[in-house]
């Protein structure tokens, strides 16, 4: 007999803020994310009925993003606003109405914990999760705004070598929408090493309902944004995690420079 996956109540709201900021006052032209930066999921969840194995998996998180986003942030001087809920909990990156927003089903596997959700439930994963973490990034990219600083917005997100068994080329992912001056500056430097297979709106896209944070925070303010996908058995390990920071570092640092100098950019592309 199945137990039942409890909801949590307003007695057993999440006691832990949604979202951490590190390097708040960091003085870099460009507000880092991490949306899935965390697979934790309070015990009374019980862990939304899935086994410790699967809560270990892509589908509660984006393995090895934190680190290479910490990493970063120290590089570029860059605040970074990530994540500490399991993305099974809530989908930071996708609109709080949109079906995969709170999913029943990942990949190949039930969320059992997921199913049925009360509409008290519901509104406490937004108003817990989702809302918290979004006006925090809003307040810190209007605070730098109103002291005149320039910001661009950039995602660090991880994909699967596979996926339902088809292979995943790509090494990195550069995605973007209507603005495409940070990305398509950071496409050019990717593509100039022949080491790398490197994805233009892949293994995702815009289209596929993935770029909510980048157009709430960055296109609907005029904010050059982009996403960044790295295939996670490249940042599986300390080495390899500060490895992609540095050539993640090497190609954002000139091309903040160019989009911030002042010089002419490619207009947004609708």
């Amino acid at each position: 007999m199945n137990r039942a996956i409890p909801q949590a109540s307003a007695t057993r709201a999440l006691s832990e803020p949604s979202f951490a900021t590190h390097n708040a006052a960091g003085n870099g032209d460009v507000v880092l994310l991490c949306e899935h930066a965390s697979n934790h999921i309070p015990a009374h969840y019980r862990g939304l009925g899935l086994s410790l194995e699967h809560q270990q998996r892509h589908i509660a998180w984006d393995m090895g993003a934190l680190a290479v986003a910490m990493a970063l942030s120290g590089m570029l001087d860059a605040p970074l606003v990530h994540a500490t809920y399991s993305r099974l909990l809530l989908d930071l990156n996708r609109p709080i109405d949109a079906d995969d927003s709170i999913v029943v089903h990942s990949e190949d596997t039930a969320i059992p914990g997921n199913r049925s959700l009360e509409p008290s439930e519901l509104e406490l994963r937004a108003s817990t999760i989702y809302h918290p973490f979004h006006n925090a990034v809003t307040a810190l990219i209007d605070a730098r705004m109103a002291n005149g600083k320039a910001s661009a917005v950039l995602s660090i997100h991880s994909f699967t070598p596979s996926y339902h068994g088809v292979a995943r080329p790509w090494h990195v992912g550069v995605l973007a929408e209507h603005d495409r001056r940070l990305a398509d500056d950071l496409l050019r430097t990717f593509g100039a090493d022949p080491a790398l297979c490197v994805g233009n709106n892949q293994p995702y896209a815009p289209i596929n309902g993935v770029y909510h944070s980048m157009n709430r925070h960055g296109q609907q303010r005029g904010l050059a944004c982009a996403m960044i996908e790295l295939r996670n058995d490249l940042i599986a390990h300390p080495i390899t995690q500060r490895a992609w920071a540095e050539r993640l570092c090497a190609a954002l640092t000139p091309a903040l420079a160019r989009l911030h100098s002042g010089r002419p950019q490619h207009a947004m592309h609708r």
